[in-house]
């Protein structure tokens, strides 16, 4: 191939002609069709969450009614890999794990039966679940919030019939969902002085309501010879039909309630700018262009600002996806203009001749509109992901363009004419260039094959698949187009009628011969070179590599953050709307200084947890304060509210880094956990750099008030103990009783007590029991005794075990590596019960799990990389030789990192990837010519310098155009979803501008080095081998006679 395609190229101009234009056009066609979207489509989680909600009940409740009737079923599924459950206030929650090999489909469908198996088994006021499957094409692609003031009477109509059907009918758009606003409901509010006057039992009263609202199919009858179905009907029609609902003989439902048709106090708290706000989640249909339809909606929402119904309501957009794909867009064609600038700075700077640096140059966009190309015939689409890619491959595909340029140029100076020359010199770099780029190829697959995180090799996929694809297209490029192009490109004539090729640039020669004399140097003062680069080395290790952080996760934002605060189990409505009032009013404070865009806040009912997210503008003005300084100016003035826990950002600590670990206690009793957490939290305070020990579950967990049934006193009542749970359970629960339909529209109807009648201990211990064997009343007080006990926020299991979180923060001078140790040494003599066990919890394992892997792929890379050298070299040592190029390079990216104050982040570890693939292609194209002019008969050192000599200006400008390529991304504020790219970009220019100088002067040390050790080898191996003459006995050279 590395022949036959120039040769077809020069002599078959108007077939390649004719294949480059439809190539043309096709990418005319894939690049106007292709599909823009945020996340690449076809990827789906290997896991699924289900969500079981239970009105006003404990986290020991659900645990026990719930949580493990729900596990015995769902633990059945096939293919289920780990359970993970959490019984909260109010609900119960589960993730399932599933191993690869299982489809989600199956999985799913498994779920669903399992689920309608267990709701045989759960109370009866649990009605219904939900589970959730993750996939990024069901991701919304706009969330917006709505405001409204005070005056508007319902906002529920506002939000889903006048705005949520007006998106709804934008072009392109799917479906919209909207929450935060609850619907006007039907309120059954007894009134306990009311049931005590009239002797009346709630729970009778309760069932008999269940059980009178129905429409019922009866069967058929026969009709004067026709056949009529009969249906009966025991519905409330309106609602003076409820309130005359009989109860008791002349006593009616409105006697003993207040019924009302309206909206309901909640006491969640959902603000947007202080106002009480919704949310609006947009989805697009499948196959939608996900840009344009973003634009579609925003347009919508600025014609609904003229809609008098809504005067004085505001619409706010959080997040876009169309804006985060457009800004990539508008980053690929900068990086793409910047980079080829770059590129043709640097090579009329070596070249000095125009038409070969445009030829060079032209291959960036040629290459990436036949990448596109094939994205789009592959069913693939332009996200975030791939453009990431495309931006990592700009830089790269001119390298090959660059060396065959080079080649056959360096031949037309040498007098051979432009057709041979052409033909020839792409046929002399052909092999070293496709081994190359194969080597940059190959390092994507162990990763995207091999790693055991899934997510990781699918989203490594959508990223190194581009780079592929136009590492591909410009090896196709430089083969076949650029020899042809080359021959079009005629010298200057001279006197005799020659031609005149352009010269290279004397500061180049310059250079070249500067480099000479320094390769020989090191070529013969091999020690010394040997001393300088361990005294580099061990610099390189004392400081780079023991001082840049590793960061599991990067920090990613659309230009926010978050305030969260945790406010005590026990506070009242008012005094929990005062702690979200309290830091609504601080942003406002803020606002101008900050920037402020927009904020909201969310505290649920059923929560102790509470956030406010502010959003900042994105267009602000020089001089202002950027992100990372409002968020430091935040924290120091951060209110501090009495019982109020709060911090800035996701971790715990006020520097936004994660000093925290977790430890997790098994078992099946939670009072024993409870008794294990206490030792262990004992034994970690003691434990040095450890700031502080707070157990999970304990400090979310308010005081319960318990009812503790006297069995003697109810058996002489003849109430049973079943009896005072139910009829306490529908005096205090938001019971919910058969729906009261209004115009056709389904409408809730909930029973409980009035709120005066909720908010007294005394009176509730009033509350009349009536028993139906005595036929007599008895107080509630005199049936149970009440007692006030600690309660329990969360409880969360893992594989049908109870599991006890302990957090441990740590100070700033400890890393978590160091307290793991630490940690480890004051439990070994912590003697657990049978059945029960300590571990490090999910996110340790997960962290664990993953860097195995990435360390795996990265190895693996390595070796593939290592293979299809030896391929090329038909040798053991030489590829050993430029495999050290890695470490070089890797010792430069640390540098940069170090110099730049980076972390190395996920993004870094893909640069890390990147690095490995690319660094080796100039030692590859050095060490193939090495090997040529050695069999051509020069020695060794000659044969490197003058490789080194040869090779000096193609190495110099393709690592050159590869820097300044990345150049935009690593001096660039481009993000990935917040996560900005600038990582990723210094790790793979400082790896190249380190690994580039290496390969140009250590390279040859070390091959002659290797070349050396095989040599004597050979002599050793030769003189183990060689056979030995024995002589026979008698024979006179052995003195016999």
């Amino acid at each position: 191939m590395t022949r036959w395609l120039p040769w077809l190229s020069v002599h078959r101009p108007i077939t390649v002609t004719m294949g480059f234009i439809a190539l043309v056009v096709l990418g005319v066609i894939a690049w106007t069709r292709i599909p823009l979207e945020m996340m690449p489509g076809g990827f789906e989680l290997n896991e699924m969450w289900v969500w079981v909600p239970y009105r006003d009940s404990t986290p020991q409740e659900n645990e026990a009614t719930l949580v493990k009737p729900i596990e015995e079923q769902l633990s059945t599924v096939e293919g289920l890999k780990s359970l993970s459950s959490r019984a909260s206030s109010g609900s119960a929650s589960f993730s399932l794990e599933f191993h690869r090999s299982i489809g989600m489909d199956t999985a799913y469908n498994e779920v669903v039966d399992r689920m309608e198996r267990a709701m045989a088994d759960l109370p009866d006021d649990v009605e219904r679940y939900w589970i959730w499957r993750w996939n990024p094409s069901d991701e919304p692609i706009i969330w917006a919030g709505m405001s409204f003031p005070d005056e508007v009477e319902d906002p529920y109509t506002l939000a889903h019939d006048v705005i949520g059907k007006r998106v709804e009918r934008v072009p392109g758009v799917g479906k919209v969902d909207v929450w935060g606003v609850d619907a006007r409901r039907v309120f059954v509010d007894f009134k306990l002085d009311a049931l005590v006057q009239h002797g009346l039992d709630l729970g009778s009263i309760m069932r008999a309501l269940g059980g009178d609202n129905f429409q019922l199919a009866s069967g058929r009858i026969v009709d004067r010879g026709r056949v009529r179905y009969v249906r009966s009907l025991a519905r409330w029609e309106d609602l003076d039909t409820l309130r005359q609902h009989p109860v008791a003989p002349g006593i009616t439902l409105s006697d003993i309630a207040d019924i009302e048709y309206r909206l309901d106090p909640s006491a969640s708290i959902a603000h947007i700018d202080g106002d009480d706000g919704a949310a609006l989640a947009i989805n697009k249909e499948s196959g939608a262009n996900t840009v344009g339809t973003a634009k579609a909606v925003a347009e919508a929402f600025r014609a609904l600002e003229s809609d008098p119904r809504l005067q004085g309501a505001r619409i706010f957009t959080f997040f876009d996806q169309g804006q985060l794909i457009q800004e990539s867009l508008d980053n690929l064609i900068q990086t793409a203009l910047t980079g080829g600038l770059c590129a043709v700075v640097i090579l009329f700077a070596f070249l000095r001749d125009w038409r070969m640096t445009a030829l060079i140059a032209a291959c960036i966009p040629v290459t990436l509109m036949l990448t596109v190309t094939i994205l789009y015939f592959t069913g693939g689409s332009l996200n975030l992901l791939s453009l990431m890619g495309l931006m990592l491959a700009v830089g790269m595909v001119v390298d090959n363009a660059i060396v065959v340029v080079e080649a056959i140029y360096a031949r037309r100076q040498a007098g051979e004419g432009r057709t041979f020359a052409a033909v020839e010199g792409a046929a002399e770099v052909g092999l070293a260039i496709t081994m190359s780029t194969l080597t940059t190829m190959v390092v994507f697959l162990p990763v995207i094959l091999m790693s055991g995180d899934a997510n990781f090799s699918f989203f490594m996929g959508q990223i190194g698949f581009p780079v592929v694809f136009a590492l591909a297209t410009s090896l196709l490029v430089a083969l076949l187009f650029t020899p042809l192009t080359t021959t079009l490109i005629r010298g200057r004539r001279t006197a005799s009628g020659g031609e005149q090729v352009p010269t290279e640039p004397r500061w180049v020669t310059g250079l070249t011969a500067r480099y000479r004399r320094g390769l020989a140097w090191v070529l013969a003062h091999r020690t010394d070179a040997l001393v300088g680069a361990v005294a580099l080395f061990t610099l390189s290790y004392v400081l780079p590599f023991r001082t840049v952080e590793c960061t599991p996760s990067a920090d990613g934002n659309i230009n926010d953050f978050v305030v969260r605060y945790e406010v005590p189990a026990d506070f009242t409505y008012r005094e929990r709307l005062a702690v979200v009032d309290a830091f609504e009013d601080w942003v406002d404070a803020h606002h101008d200084t900050w920037g402020v865009k927009v904020h909201r806040s969310r505290l649920a009912a059923d929560s102790t947890h509470g956030r406010t997210y502010v959003y900042l503008e994105e267009d602000r003005p020089d001089g202002a304060m950027t992100r990372d300084e409002v968020i430091e100016d935040a924290r120091r003035s951060l209110p501090q509210l009495p019982g109020v826990v709060a911090s800035i950002g996701w971790q715990s600590e006020g520097n936004g880094e994660d000093r925290s670990i977790e430890l997790v206690l098994r078992g099946e009793d939670t009072d024993t956990l409870r008794t294990l957490s206490q030792e262990v939290a004992r034994r970690l305070r003691a434990v040095e750099g450890v700031m502080s020990v707070t157990d999970g579950l304990e400090a979310e967990g308010g005081r319960e008030l318990q009812l503790v049934v006297d069995r003697e006193a109810a058996s002489r009542a003849g109430i049973s103990a079943m009896a005072i749970g139910q009829t306490v359970g529908f005096a205090l629960r938001s019971s919910q009783l058969p729906p009261f339909y209004d115009d056709g529209r389904e409408v809730d109807v909930i029973a409980r007590f009035r709120l005066e009648d909720r908010q007294d201990v005394g009176r509730l211990l009033d509350f009349p029991m009536w028993s139906a064997v005595t036929g007599q009343v008895t107080p509630l007080r005199a049936l149970v005794r009440t007692e006030v006990a600690p309660g329990v926020g969360e409880i969360s299991r893992r594989d049908r075990t109870t599991a006890w979180p302990i957090t441990v923060d740590l100070d700033e001078d400890t890393d978590p590596g160091t307290a793991w140790k630490r940690v480890d040494a004051a439990l070994a003599d912590l003697e657990l019960p049978p059945g029960y066990s300590i571990d490090k919890g999910r996110r340790f394992d997960d962290q664990s799990a993953d860097n195995e892997a990435m360390l795996l792929a990265v190895g693996m890379s390595i070796v593939f990389v290592f293979l299809i050298m030896g391929v090329l070299f038909e040798s053991f040592l030489l590829p050993l030789a430029i495999i050290t190029t890695v470490p070089m390079a890797l010792f430069g990216a640390w540098w940069t990192l170090y110099l730049t104050d980076t972390g190395m982040d996920p993004m870094g570890g893909i640069g890390v990837v990147v690095l490995i693939g690319v660094v080796v292609n100039n030692g590859i194209v050095l060490i193939d010519l090495v090997t040529r002019l050695r069999h051509e008969g020069m020695p060794r050192d000659e044969a490197l310098v003058e490789a080194g000599r040869r090779r000096l200006r193609p190495i110099l400008m393709t690592a050159l155009t590869t820097i300044f390529g990345l150049l935009p991304m690593a001096m660039g504020s481009a993000t990935f979803i917040g996560i900005p790219y600038a990582p990723m970009g210094r790790v793979v220019a400082g790896g190249m501008v380190a690994g580039t100088f290496l390969t140009l002067f250590f390279l040859p040390y070390l091959y002659s080095v290797l070349d050396d050790m095989r040599t004597s080898a050979r002599h050793w191996l030769g003189w183990v081998t060689r056979p030995r003459r024995h002589s026979p006995p008698g024979d006179p050279v052995a003195g016999g006679k």
